[in-house]
């Protein structure tokens, strides 16, 4: 965080400025990017245009936490138990789709398939642990349509907060 008069780096949870000595505006009714007062409701600073929703970094993908990611999954091979996050079980699907798919011979795209298959569960599980459900639910998958919606609509909810009882928090 930097000072909204001299401009200096200051600790995030500093209540004065160490270097001009001026309140540094600091909580939930304070702007933590020009230390204006605004609206405990507002979405955005009036002043700056700086946004208070607080996104939810396990669902945000960039380069390395996609490769983090499958090189979780890969060494997470066969292991049901604990959690996976968003982040980990759709970049996991991204890479088993693509590799399946680039490989223009058919034998060979069924052959990857069959080998993700048991990571491909594993991950799926934990991911169904990670919002609190039994790993069990992927069977619903074996309904035609109504469970592959289903499961959809649940690997798409959020992390639960906090550890549960499959594990800690991922996040």
């Amino acid at each position: 965080m930097y000072c909204r008069n001299c401009g200096k780096e200051i600790l995030d949870k500093a209540v004065v400025c160490i270097h001009c000595g001026v309140e540094t505006k600091t909580g939930n009714k304070y702007c933590p990017n020009c230390g204006e007062a605004h609206d405990p409701l507002a979405i955005y600073c009036v002043k700056c245009g700086h946004s208070f929703i607080k996104r939810n970094d396990s669902f945000a993908m960039s380069a390395n936490s996609f490769e983090e990611a499958i090189l979780t999954c890969l060494k997470k091979f066969a292991t049901f138990e604990g959690r996976a996050n968003r982040t980990e079980y759709w970049s996991w699907w991204i890479f088993s789709l693509v590799l399946s798919l680039i490989t223009f011979i058919p034998v060979v795209g069924w052959l990857i398939g069959v080998i993700f298959l048991i990571p491909s569960l594993a991950v799926g599980a934990r991911r169904l642990h990670d919002i609190g459900k039994s790993g069990l639910l992927l069977l619903v998958g074996l309904i035609p349509v109504l469970g592959a919606i289903a499961l959809l609509i649940l690997f798409c909810q959020p992390s639960q907060e906090g550890d549960n009882r499959y594990g800690a928090n991922p996040n």
